[in-house]
């Protein structure tokens, strides 16, 4: 018999982890909810046609692909179809791949708009936290199945967006204890103006493709890419003296105005990024923000302001990353929509928080009661107690099999159960519980009230 396994890169989640799961994604999504953003689902499979197109070349050849036999034997007689599955019954016969599992919940989203725009009113504030799929090559920090946690708003030119996602990645990585996080900003207007001032003779795109591996390959492997490309060294020389990462400050932008000429493109980004400085003015920033001209996030739709977030010394990329895009939803016939969004890499969050061991002490035992009996009188009785425990708000659990007490308290201890009721014949007669501490080992009789007010406590 063939031993199970899981698809590389995909994991199963067993409780435990998915208490330290769900404290990132409700930490993320209260605040979500207190800047104003709904949540929105979508489907996992979208129409290929959708997806191919959005995220560059390399984008592409990552996308998962849904072929169908279906498909192919549509195209010819009901016989003919028969005798190819007589031929090859244990063989996939593909046809033409039409769907596709999504590659991120951008595209999802701008789908979404287009299709629901008369019933949207605008603008239109979003959440979403959903599994997204690329055929990746699995290694630590990258899988092939991971969720994404997205906020965007859409159908607003206004800055005051990007300010407020940077106040989000403010709150959501002090509140899970990561303040030395580093936001590295950058504008899509500087990386054209980059292009401009190089006069380099190919497209913009070719250009943050070729960039954005820079903290994969190094400058000699970028050096050595746009050389390959036909840029010179004096050229190659001049930008890496231009680019750079200093403090998003309204000096340090103006140091880069002078670094650039005073070029309109450049000077479109400098704009952008002291009017988001001005919003933020007053505000307590716990994460370093920082401008790093380097930044490409190599997605051909952003068309402003750039987001990567990054956490020092983890070992890990990029944690969370975003940007401006101002026609994504052109593609699908709604021209001139503007948008800007965010997206979290929980993945990379858990395997940060676990490695530093920063999650809350509360995450590791396992908030059930657990009601112990000794026969079927006293399990009958707890049932009764479980469902008032249950009205409270307070999760309940009565062992469901005949065994003896301390078999009951082995399960409660392997499953990390924290507080158990044992209920016999006293209890039953004087209406008290016995509740037990099963983590200090201390045990006391109190009435039921008495028991539901230390639980919730």
């Amino acid at each position: 018999m063939q031993k199970p396994s899981n698809p590389q890169g995909t994991r199963d989640f067993g409780p435990e982890v998915m208490r330290k799961r769900n404290y990132i994604l409700n930490t993320i999504r209260a605040i979500f909810e207190k800047f104003g953003f709904e949540q929105l689902e979508t489907p996992a499979l979208e129409n290929l046609s959708m997806l191919t197109g959005k995220y560059g070349d390399e984008g592409d050849k990552l996308l998962y692909k849904i072929r169908s036999n279906k498909e192919i034997t549509q195209e010819i007689s009901e016989d003919e179809a028969n005798q190819i599955r007589n031929m090859f019954p244990d063989k996939w016969i593909a046809g033409e791949s039409k769907l596709g599992l999504r590659y991120d919940l951008t595209v999802p989203f701008a789908r979404f708009v287009v299709q629901h725009r008369n019933e949207l009113t605008f603008p239109f504030r979003r959440y979403q936290i959903q599994p997204v799929w690329r055929a990746d090559r699995p290694q630590k920090g990258r899988f092939r199945e991971f969720t994404q946690c997205d906020a965007d708003c859409i159908g607003t030119n206004s800055l005051l967006n990007e300010a407020d996602l940077i106040q989000i990645y403010n709150e959501a990585f002090s509140a899970l204890k990561l303040e030395h996080t580093v936001l590295k900003v950058n504008h899509r207007k500087f990386l054209e103006a980059l292009v401009d001032e190089l006069k380099l003779d190919f497209p913009v795109a070719r250009f943050t493709t070729t960039l954005d591996k820079l903290d994969k390959i190094g400058e000699e492997g970028v050096i050595k890419e746009l050389q390959n490309l036909g840029v010179d060294a004096d050229k190659c020389s001049k930008l890496f003296n231009i680019i750079g990462q200093s403090e998003l400050t309204e000096a340090n932008l103006q140091k880069f105005a002078i670094a650039f000429n005073n070029n309109e493109l450049a000077m479109k980004a400098v704009s952008d990024l002291s009017e988001i400085l001005t919003y933020l003015k007053g505000q307590t920033m716990n994460i370093r923000i920082e401008l790093d001209l380097s930044l490409a996030r190599g997605l051909d739709y952003y068309t402003g302001c750039i987001f990567e977030a990054i956490v020092p010394n983890s070992g890990m990329g990029s944690v969370s990353g975003g940007g401006r895009y101002d026609d994504l939803t052109g593609v699908f016939g709604l021209k001139d929509v503007s948008g800007v969004g965010i997206s979290f890499g929980v993945d990379r969050i858990y395997e940060i928080l676990e490695s530093s061991e920063l999650w809350p002490k509360d995450l590791y035992s396992n908030s059930t009661v657990l009601l112990c009996h000794f026969d079927e009188a006293s399990q009958q009785y707890a049932v009764g107690v479980a469902q008032k425990l249950r009205a409270e708000g307070i999760s309940a659990m009565v062992f469901p099999d005949s065994k003896r007490i301390n078999k009951q308290f082995d399960f409660a201890n392997k499953a990390g159960i924290k507080y158990a009721i044992v209920i016999g014949d006293n209890e039953i007669k004087t209406g008290e519980l016995s509740l037990k501490n099963l983590l200090e080992g201390s045990q006391e009789n109190l009435t039921l009230d008495a028991t539901i007010e230390v639980l919730k406590h």
